[in-house]
């Protein structure tokens, strides 16, 4: 990561430079003094010391030299979105999980990721900065260095890091634009299904909005909606729209198990967008609608993929010029 000192940092040591304009911490900022080429400024290593001038160009650099232990590499098809030199964006098929766990040690994102790093020669370390369940689909942010990493998990804890969900439910929901909050806990004598209270376990907190609505072959009606979890806990919107009484198509735990024909639940992550670790610049990227998804759009008239962008484009927090 590269960045140019302007003339109203001038004068300011690097470490002040460090903490409080780049807002790096200081356990970060001691792996990379430890780092032959952590800190350079002008391609030469100084120390957190150094008193920075106008036009200098400083390099902080955290690259692995060795890959995560215990990833098995495995060849597999990965949707990229995009990739630089801090980042890589991709957009995760269902039925695929981020990361390896119990029965799933080699067919994973990360054992792809792990497979494509090594095709190139280059060491992996596996950074998640978002993580879906294994049958919601959509965008996923893998952080290629550890600044990188850090200015990401900022970002999330300071809310300036935003996603759209695309969810079809079973149901009319109403009202057709608000938000959902509440408490999820585990459900007693159960170790995944979550259960929604007023004061008992995490906070939680969704916008969302309606779409289109209308009813499917059958005459069973169907609701397509925009979510914006502001909160990331386990399986938040599949709690919350069960708890209106219209669980995501397909979803086993909290609604009908294979409603619909289709065999997940319908939850895509369509749109994620934050600061660019290095630049600063928002970035935001769009994942396309999978066909099992797309399928039951012909229930909802007059939309479309390119109505689903428009709206993503122009809704939230974030101004998604890069899109």
């Amino acid at each position: 990561m590269e960045y140019v000192i302007g003339e109203e940092h001038a004068g300011k040591t690097l470490k002040t430079y460090l903490r409080y304009v780049l807002g790096i911490s200081s356990a970060m900022t001691t792996r990379l003094k430890q780092l032959p080429l952590g800190l350079c400024v002008n391609g030469e290593h100084v120390t957190v010391r150094y008193l920075l001038k106008a036009g200098d160009v400083l390099s902080v650099s955290a690259e692995d030299k060795e890959s995560s232990e215990h990833i098995v590499a495995t060849k597999m098809d990965l949707d990229i979105l995009f990739e630089d030199d801090d980042i890589l964006v991709l957009n995760k098929p269902p039925y695929v999980p981020t990361h390896p766990s119990h029965g799933h040690f080699d067919d994973t994102v990360a054992n792809g990721l792990a497979y494509l790093f090594e095709e190139r020669g280059q060491p992996f370390v596996f950074r998640a900065c978002s993580r879906l369940d294994r049958d919601t689909s959509g965008v996923v942010t893998i952080a290629k260095n550890a600044v990188a990493a850090h200015h990401l998990h900022r970002s999330h804890l300071e809310s300036t890091t935003q996603k759209v969900y695309l969810a079809i439910l079973r149901g009319t929901l109403v009202p057709t634009e608000g938000t959902i909050c509440g408490c999820i806990r585990r459900k007693e004598d159960s170790v995944i299904t979550r259960v929604l209270t007023e004061d008992d376990g995490d906070p939680s907190l969704t916008r969302y909005r309606v779409l289109a609505s209308g009813p499917d072959h059958l005459g069973r009606p169907l609701t397509l909606a925009a979510a914006e979890p502001v909160t990331g806990r386990t399986h938040q919107l599949r709690v919350h729209f069960s708890s209106r009484g219209c669980p995501i198509l397909g979803d086993f735990l909290y609604g009908t198990e294979g409603d619909g024909g289709i065999g997940r639940q319908a939850l895509h992550c369509c749109m994620t967008s934050f600061p660019h670790p290095t630049s600063g610049q928002l970035a935001a990227f769009f994942a396309p609608i999978p066909s099992d998804m797309a399928v039951f759009l012909r229930f909802f008239p007059n939309m479309n993929e390119e109505r689903i962008k428009d709206y993503v484009k122009n809704q939230g927090t974030a101004v998604l010029d890069t899109l």
